[in-house]
């Protein structure tokens, strides 16, 4: 057909708003390119086609670095928000209420940012402009809750009287607190999804793994500098970046995070994204039909990972919400106070604090050594140590480890099962963004090649957005992580008011009530291993 009858016939005829029902597909996945459980097939290279190029050590670095400012400023965040809000005397319903934003920021922004991204058309790429726009509004947001009280009092001293001035400034340094961490949680998380966007978009097919290995070690040597940075007395050390502990930290983190996600921005290079003339065509909510129909027809190998996903999160929010919570109470329950003191609480927080630095450390030593175990063995044909099995392994660990918080009445050896939860933690970290990163890797080539055969007719306009990008997959992808953080939530709070309502064991003494949600975690790691007995896994 030629290019004029083409033009005629879209004139004609538009495009349908919904796909019959006969046609619908779930993407241009062929099924017969993919493989389950752990065999991977030859590479390209073995089929007469040339292999890619790759990424040198030195651009994987500056690719993946960019993380390392993330998870940094997500530190400020995970080990000063609570005793941060509680200081301005915002209760704890209410801080609970606030930690609302993470899920609420992962279900929305992510799959959104994704898709805008995705079609982003600007001269610095697709990803770039989100990242600097996105990265801006994180460090404005910093700036709020490290000064919050300034403001708050800045506030009252120009728009109120001097009669009411304590109330009205306490009232809106914890308006501008509550507020920035909002904001906070809602930019740092779209920075985030265009990051490990751009992570999947650089390295090619074969270099997936090496590249998200380098991005899981990023975030847990990060986590590792964050919490030995807000166990330092940094106004001791930094008295000119200001004068309590939250803004010195917020300080540096901004400093991190802005070095970082420049040094991602120079080293990178993308390519421009060209808009073809049906796109332009699209009407202006094509982008929520198109998040929509990613939700619910995503690819058979990421729709595998994301079942697989949603029962592995609703094991680790358990872990990550209760673990030093559950560390303090054995502490209290070890050694009674004799009287009511600050100090004896102080000493049950760095015990918690202390085992979660433990946890840090094993899982950076974790991301080192395992994807390099694995991509190794992966090569040389060793069947029990793949890709799939180790993330089933890891689930299996997670399991035995919050199983046993049910039987654990020391604080060593609270220690311990915490120090162990980092080498799953340095899985989770790296292996699902991993799988994720072969499929739209695999995706991409097979366009190069011509394997997806081209449409113009006006169907095409209908099918053209079920090979979904890689920041729309990752979207969908975070908001089956995003889902178990509500349904936790729900749950522990009713375990915790049906233990509230029992009668205390006499013989049972020593044990938290938290070692019940940390147990129901352990219940749902194990159905996520056998969920991930169910992965598809593209032929690389």
């Amino acid at each position: 057909m030629s290019s004029g009858e083409q033009t005629s016939l879209l004139q004609q005829k538009p495009p349908r708003s919904a796909r019959p029902k006969n046609r619908r597909r779930r993407s241009s996945f062929d099924p017969s390119t993919y493989n389950s459980i752990g065999t991977i097939a030859d590479t390209p290279s073995n089929q007469n086609v040339s292999k890619e190029d790759g990424l040198g050590l030195l651009q994987i670095l500056g690719l993946t670095i960019c993380m390392a400012g993330v998870q940094f400023t997500w530190t400020v965040e995970l080990s000063y928000g609570t005793p941060y809000l509680l200081s301005l005397d915002l209760s704890k319903e209410l801080t609970a209420l606030v930690w609302l934003a993470g899920p609420l920021s992962g279900l929305l922004v992510q799959p959104l940012i994704g898709a805008f991204s995705d079609k982003c058309t600007s001269r610095l790429g697709k990803r770039r402009p989100f990242i600097i726009v996105a990265g801006i509004l994180t460090c404005l947001s910093m700036i709020g809750v490290a000064y919050a009280k300034e403001f708050g009092a800045w506030i009252a001293r120009h728009f109120y009287s001097p009669d009411v001035f304590d109330s009205t400034a306490h009232t809106y340094a914890i308006v501008v607190a509550v507020s920035s961490f909002y904001f906070l949680d809602f930019t740092l998380n779209a920075v985030q999804a265009i990051c490990r966007a751009l992570i999947l978009d650089i390295p090619p097919l074969w270099q997936q793994e090496y590249a998200n290995a380098w991005s899981a070690r990023m975030s847990n040597c990060a986590m590792v500098v964050g919490y030995f940075a807000g166990f330092m007395d940094l106004v001791k050390y930094f008295p000119w970046m200001g004068d309590s502990q939250i803004k010195v930290f917020c300080v540096v983190a901004m400093i991190v995070f802005v070095v970082t996600l420049a040094i991602t921005c120079f080293t990178v290079k993308e390519k421009q994204y060209v808009e073809t003339e049906d796109q332009d065509t699209l009407p202006w909510y094509n982008t929520l039909q198109y998040i929509w129909r990613a939700f619910r027809f995503l690819p058979k190998p990421i729709q595998s990972l994301c079942n697989t996903q949603f029962f592995a999160w609703m094991g680790w929010f358990p872990f990550l919400f209760y673990s030093t919570q559950w560390v303090s109470d054995l502490y209290f329950s070890t050694h009674p106070p004799v009287s009511p003191g600050e100090g004896d609480w102080a000493e049950g927080t760095r015990a918690g604090s202390f085992a979660l630095l433990c946890n840090s450390m094993v899982s950076v030593v974790a991301g080192m050594v395992v994807p390099a175990l694995v991509m190794r063995f992966e090569k040389k044909g060793i069947w029990w140590l793949s890709l799939l099995n180790v993330y089933t392994g890891s689930q299996l660990i997670i399991a035995a480890a919050l199983l046993s918080t049910w039987f654990i009445r020391s604080v060593t050896a609270a220690t311990v099962v915490l120090a162990i939860m980092g080498i799953p933690w340095a899985v989770v970290l790296w292996i699902p963004f991993s799988l994720v990163g072969e499929y739209v890797s695999y995706e991409d080539e097979r366009r190069k090649k011509g394997d997806i055969p081209q449409q113009t007719t006006s169907g095409a306009i209908e099918d053209q957005h079920d090979d979904f990008d890689a920041g729309m997959i990752l979207g969908v992808h975070n908001m089956y992580i995003v889902f178990p953080q509500f349904a936790v939530a729900i749950i522990s709070s009713l375990i915790f008011a049906a233990s509230a309502g029992e009668e205390k064991d006499p013989n049972d003494d020593g044990r938290s009530n938290v070692s019940t949600v940390l147990a129901f975690g352990g219940l749902m790691a194990l159905l996520a291993a056998l969920a991930s007995r169910r992965i598809v896994r593209v032929k690389k």
